[in-house]
Formats: structure tokens, C-alpha cells, sequence
């Protein structure tokens, strides 16, 4: 399950799906050949998986800072040597206001220099330790959560945020730190070029011994990049450190999406506790129409997961105040399709990917992103597409103050029968009734 929702994190940092679990193969093969202990390795091995599971915490303070695309900015920063002034500079014009005017990108990019160094290290600070938290949350170790909270610390001590030095950083961290830059340099120039870099920053970023051990990778660099992402995820699967992998019960599946749920939301100030409110409103509006319990579960899980795809969408998009350019509404709209692609590698979900991925659709065709019509979505999808609007309406945007039952119910009964179901949108009114007019909060 880890392994497939990696893609969504993926998404997020600007990186294309199956980066995390080529980070982990990468991550696997170096801790073999150090003859790192099996503890180690099982760390290493849920800490690639996770590694990234902060970065949405700060998408919205990168986008702010910069005035651009959140994710190419942080793509960019992966290839980019920060630790040298000239090349920080440069990285910091290029991503700042890309598209305005020079005056306006010139005084974006002065502000980045009066932040500084501050400001880079309260970004890196604010994703590690909400990684690190969401580790704990999912019931890992210390092991875990240190390699994920020191993954941008450096040999030399110039890393961030802690400025920790040599030894003073976890093994697992060392590891994993050089595996995640081996792998975006390998998938950007080719394994040769990848262990070129790897080997310049030997003594600077990484540790000595651990970029030795890469010596001869290039031949499976070149296998792993060459896998499509169900051969990764098998092969992830067959990597398995010591064969016992973590067997997750319904209640584990429960914490897992309602994590990966808080990952989405905290993408957007906007957008809070947005995927929990839906869970809730679904699962409601499930009840009410007298839906068993394994299906009323199956709700909650649909509802907390459905907008996972927005994790590839830019904050410049999500949190933008106005109407969206027809190249940014067709961004928006893509992310619909990626929430399906990500739930169907969810052994259990293949169906709810469908589902959760359809609630954008409407009964008339006037959905997106396939245009689905009124016999080709399940109870599920149209159930989704009455909790997901009206949260939306009635929660702030940036475009507009939230708005109260009676007004949300005003702008959906227009669509009653075309675009909504009847029943669900009935339903809907019911528990908005039964809560006397407060709405769903509590209902769940």
C-alpha cells in the first residue's frame, strides 16, 4: 500500500511516478553491500517509502516565496548544488515569478535574498519534521523518522536543517540522502553521469564509504529506470528486507488513508481537513441511504483518498484567487486521473480507484475528466460528488467567503437530477437537517 501511494509524493515533488521506489531499490542494494544490520535496512526500506510524505507542508510557503510553480521549483532544486552561491542565485531568479515582468521578477528575487538562508532552512525544516511526524503517526520507529527528518543533512555539515556533520548523521540518512540524488541524476543524464555527481560531492554531501559503495551500480540504475511502475512495485515487494513484510488490517488501512488524506490537505491553506470533511459527509449520506457497514468503511476510505491526485497540482493553481487560465483548468483537471492511477496499485482498492476518481463526473456528461454520463458511474462516485461540492461551497476559498446550507443547497438543487443523483443529493438534506442546519462536521 506504501508503495503505491509513494506515487502520489512522488507527484508532489515535481518527480515522475516511481521515484521513491527506485530510491528504495537504490537504498536496498547500497545497505547490502555496506553489511548494514537488518533493522537498518528495514528502516531504509519505509523511510524511502516516506521520504517525501512532508513535502505537501510546505508547498504553499515554496509557492508564496517564489510566485510560481511549487513543484518545478522543487524538481529544481533536487539538480541544483544550493551549497554554491552563483548556482543558488540562478536557481532562485529562474524560479522566481517565472512570466512576469523583469521588474516584477527582480524585486521576487530580492526578496528571496533578504529571506536567505533563513528562509531555505524554515522550508526544509517544515518538511522534515512533518515527515518525521507522520512516520510516528503511521506506527514506525525512531529508525524511520530519523532518516527521514536528516535527508537533507550533508557530510560536511552544511546540510539542513541542523547543520549536523559526518557521523552525527544516521547511517539510514547518509544512505538514503545520496540514494534519492543518485536517482533523480540517473533518470536525468543517464547512471554514468549519476555517479560522476555522486562521486564530486564524496566528502561534501555524502559520505565517503557510502558513495564507494556505489561503485558498479550503473548497470542496475539503468534496469530499475528502464521498469514500469508494476514492475517496480514488484520488485519492491520481492526486495523486502528479511521477507517479513507489515501485514495491515483494516484498522491500519483506516490510519493509512486518513495520513495520506492529511498529506493532500495540508497542500493548501485552503483546502484543510478538506478530504476528512468529505469522508465525513459520504459516510453520512451512505448511512442514510441504509448502506451496509463494509460498504459505509469502503465510503470512508473512497472519501479520504479521492483527491489524492491534486498532489500534482501547483499551488499557484489550487490557492490562485481568481478564474483559471483554460491551461491551468486543464491541470486541475488532470488530477482526477491521477488519483485513479494512484489508488488502482492499491491491492483492495482497484475499484474504489474508479469510484473516488469519478466524483468530478456528472450524471448529464457534464463532468470531467472523462465526461462519464449517468449509467457509467457507481452509487459511490455520485455519493462522493454531493459530499465533495458541498464542502467546497460551504468552506472559504480563495475566490469567496464560505456559504451557508441554504445557500450551497440553492446552488446545487439547480443541478438536482442533471448533474447530481436525486437520492444522494436528498440524502444530503436530510443529515444538513438532522444536524439542525450546522451541517456534517460531526456526523461521522
Amino acid at each position: 500500500m506504501l508503495a503505491a501511494l509513494s506515487f502520489a509524493l512522488d507527484l508532489t515533488e515535481g518527480q515522475p511516478m516511481g521515484h521513491a521506489l527506485r530510491t528504495d531499490l537504490i537504498t536496498l542494494e547500497l545497505a547490502a553491500r555496506l553489511d548494514l544490520p537488518l533493522q537498518i535496512r528495514r528502516d531504509l526500506h519505509y523511510a524511502a517509502l516516506l521520504k517525501d510524505s512532508g513535502c505537501s507542508s510546505n508547498a504553499a510557503a515554496v509557492s508564496e516565496l517564489f510566485g510560481g510553480n511549487d513543484i518545478v521549483a522543487k524538481r529544481a532544486r533536487m539538480t541544483t548544488d544550493w551549497t554554491n552561491e552563483l548556482k543558488a542565485a540562478m536557481y532562485a531568479f529562474e524560479q522566481s515569478a517565472p512570466g512576469a515582468s523583469w521588474f516584477e521578477r527582480a524585486k521576487r528575487v530580492a526578496n528571496v535574498a533578504r529571506l536567505g538562508q533563513n528562509a531555505a532552512v524554515r522550508l526544509v525544516q517544515i518538511r522534515c519534521d512533518r515527515g518525521a511526524e507522520i512516520v510516528r503517526q503511521l506506527s514506525f520507529g525512531a529508525g524511520v523518522a530519523d532518516a527521514v527528518r536528516c535527508l537533507d543533512e550533508h557530510w560536511d555539515g552544511h546540510g539542513q536543517p541542523r547543520g549536523l556533520k559526518g557521523e552525527q548523521i544516521p547511517i539510514a540518512a547518509r544512505v538514503l540522502g545520496l540514494a534519492q540524488i543518485l536517482e533523480v541524476f540517473a533518470a536525468e543524464g543517464g547512471p554514468h553521469a549519476a555517479f560522476a555527481l555522486v562521486k564530486r560531492r564524496a566528502g561534501k554531501w555524502f559520505d565517503p564509504t557510502v558513495v564507494e559503495a556505489c561503485r558498479g551500480l550503473e548497470t542496475k540504475l539503468a534496469q530499475w529506470a528502464a521498469m514500469t511502475t508494476r514492475e517496480l512495485r514488484i520488485e519492491v515487494s520481492r526486495s523486502e528486507p528479511g521477507q517479513a513484510s507489515v501485514i495491515a488490517g483494516n484498522a491500519t488501512l483506516k490510519r493509512v488513508a486518513q495520513v495520506f488524506a492529511g498529506i493532500v490537505d495540508a497542500k493548501s491553506p485552503y483546502t484543510g481537513a478538506h478530504s476528512a470533511r468529505v469522508a465525513e459527509v459520504a459516510v453520512a449520506i451512505a448511512r442514510e441511504l441504509g448502506w451496509n457497514k463494509e460498504l459505509v468503511e469502503e465510503t470512508r476510505s473512497a472519501g479520504l483518498l479521492h483527491d489524492i491526485g491534486k498532489l500534482s497540482v501547483p499551488n499557484s493553481i489550487l490557492d490562485k484567487p481568481g478564474a483559471l487560465e483554460p491551461p491551468e483548468w486543464e491541470i486541475m483537471r488532470m488530477h482526477a486521473l491521477y488519483t485513479e492511477r494512484i489508488l488502482e496499485h492499491v491491492k483492495g482498492f482497484e475499484w474504489l480507484a474508479f469510484a473516488s476518481a469519478a466524483h468530478h463526473e456528472r450524471l448529464d456528461g457534464s463532468g470531467y475528466c472523462r465526461g462519464l454520463e449517468a449509467d457509467q458511474l457507481p452509487e459511490l462516485s455520485r455519493v462522493l460528488a454531493v459530499a465533495d461540492v458541498y464542502d467546497a461551497l460551504s468552506t472559504v476559498r480563495p475566490y469567496r467567503h464560505a456559504l451557508t446550507p441554504p445557500e450551497v443547497f440553492a446552488i446545487m438543487d439547480r443541478d438536482d437530477g442533471k448533474g447530481f443523483d436525486s437520492e444522494c443529493l436528498a440524502a444530503l438534506r436530510c443529515v444538513v437537517e438532522d444536524m439542525g442546519g450546522e451541517g456534517v462536521r460531526k456526523a461521522a
